[in-house]
């Protein structure tokens, strides 16, 4: 989005590289690509982080080596691909990592560039390969030729026993010796590659002779033999053609003066005026060459104008206690109650968009905080194993669960609270306490943890670019 700016100020853009003033000089670029967190659009250099970050959507870099870094407010970038198996059979584990991207504030406490780390566990086969051995080798084949040397052929089979679970026997399965006929062959003549062409008598029309052109070979590749006598070359030894599409005599082309320089690019933020030439004086005629040579050129124009920044929702924050006005015995009872939760808008600067819907949510519900309906509850199925903690500690494991659920009570699931506005949907808020049967000593939760095997370093991917 871009911001009007008077004619006036347009007279007063400087078309030069920016100085670096009040931070370290950095390289600026035009677009911070989310996808693979590249700066893309290299704008200029030795410009300072401030003036660079007049548009939230352009990026840096402290060194043409360093991490790109965008202009817009912190936030963590989306979790990358989860690294291979550390090994290739059996269990093994895997990373995965993400990194704060942003510039001017902190993502969850943690300063841009930091990067994130979580470790699973992973099994691309279950087994490891097991070797087979080779059985004996087959008798020799026959020799290859009927003449002079050749070479003949013998196999053998993988299955003395066979391989298990992709396994292989080691060297080959066929192999190859010299055998000698003691019979004499001839050799027939063959052309060699014809030469290059040579070059044509004349490079333009308008000669007195028609321009042409000529080429050899030889009968070397290889040469007939004497005894026993080969045959000698098919076909001639030279041939020649007329030389086609000659042109007239070329012409070089000459660039033009440079037209008006264009107004600056953007509105708000740095951005670039252009300036082009033509090739036209003159115009290349008759296959000479183009002028040599860019036909625009570029300046960073530096509009000293924010650009406006839309406010993005936070997450929802929780829902609170589920009460009712003057009526403070609502737990555990078949009263409808009312909670909110509440969400913020943040980061809008220099007039950007207001978020767009509500900051509060309004629902009904029933309070049945620590409440006990009389019926005995149901230990759930494990979870699925959890991420493997530490990621990038020593000794990570993982985790399951299994719960003991209590049952929900029958109450109404819709509620009408205003005549004539219909029915309400009411929702459960708060954990009942569960009464289960003991299971392996526990009577609420039961975990089972286990180790994460072959675990790989946590290394930074931007560190291992060449």
């Amino acid at each position: 989005m871009t911001a009007p700016v008077q004619a006036p100020q347009l007279l007063l853009l400087l078309l030069l590289t920016l100085p670096a003033t009040g931070s370290d000089p950095v390289l600026c670029f035009t677009q911070y690509e989310d996808s693979s967190g590249r700066c893309k659009g290299l704008l200029g250099r030795d410009i300072s982080v401030e003036n660079c970050c007049l548009n939230a959507a352009y990026a840096f870099k402290e060194r043409d080596s360093g991490h790109c870094q965008a202009c817009r407010s912190p936030r963590w970038s989306p979790w990358s691909s989860w690294t291979p198996c550390s090994v290739s059979c059996s269990e093994g584990s895997q990373l995965r990592h993400r990194r704060c991207i942003g510039w001017g504030g902190q993502c969850s406490e943690k300063a841009p560039g930091t990067l994130e780390w979580q470790l699973q566990a992973c099994e691309e086969q279950q087994c490891c390969p097991e070797m087979g051995s080779w059985s004996n080798w087959e008798p020799w084949g026959p020799c290859s030729v009927t003449c002079s040397k050749g070479a003949r052929t013998r196999q053998r089979v993988c299955n003395n026993p066979a391989p298990k679970c992709g396994g292989h026997c080691p060297g080959v399965a066929q192999e190859s010796e010299a055998c000698d006929t003691q019979q004499v062959c001839p050799t027939h003549g063959a052309w060699a590659a014809w030469g290059s062409w040579s070059a044509c008598s004349s490079s333009c029309h308008g000669e007195p002779h028609k321009p042409m052109e000529k080429r050899s070979r030889t009968c070397s590749a290889p040469q007939p033999s004497k005894e026993p006598p080969g045959k000698p070359c098919p076909g001639t030894a030279y041939e020649q053609r007329a030389c086609t599409g000659l042109p007239p005599c070329p012409v070089a082309g000459g660039w033009g003066p440079w037209d008006p320089v264009s107004p600056c690019s953007v509105t708000c933020g740095l951005g670039q005026t252009l300036e082009r030439r033509t090739c036209n004086r003159p115009v290349p005629q008759h296959g000479g060459p183009f002028c040599t040579g860019d036909d625009t050129r570029t300046h960073i124009c530096n509009t000293a104008v924010s650009c406006p920044v839309d406010g993005e929702w936070e997450a929802w924050g929780d829902w609170s206690t589920c009460t009712r006005p003057h009526l403070s015995a609502i737990r555990c009872k078949e009263i409808p109650g009312q909670q909110t939760r509440i969400r913020s808008c943040k980061g809008r600067k220099f007039n950007g968009q207001r978020c767009v819907g509500k900051h509060q949510e309004i629902q009904h519900c029933y309070n049945i905080q620590n409440c006990i309906f009389g019926q005995k509850g149901s230990w759930s199925q494990w979870s699925t194993w959890g991420l493997c903690t530490p990621p990038c500690g020593p000794n990570p494991t993982r985790v399951r669960q299994r719960r003991c659920m209590a049952l929900l009570p029958k109450f109404s699931p819709t509620v009408s609270m205003v005549e004539g506005q219909g029915e309400k949907n009411v929702t459960f808020w708060g954990n009942p306490l569960a009464q289960c049967e003991e299971l392996q000593g526990q009577k609420v939760l039961l975990e089972e943890k286990r180790p994460c095997l072959h675990v790989p370093a946590c290394k930074d991917p931007e560190e291992e670019k060449p």
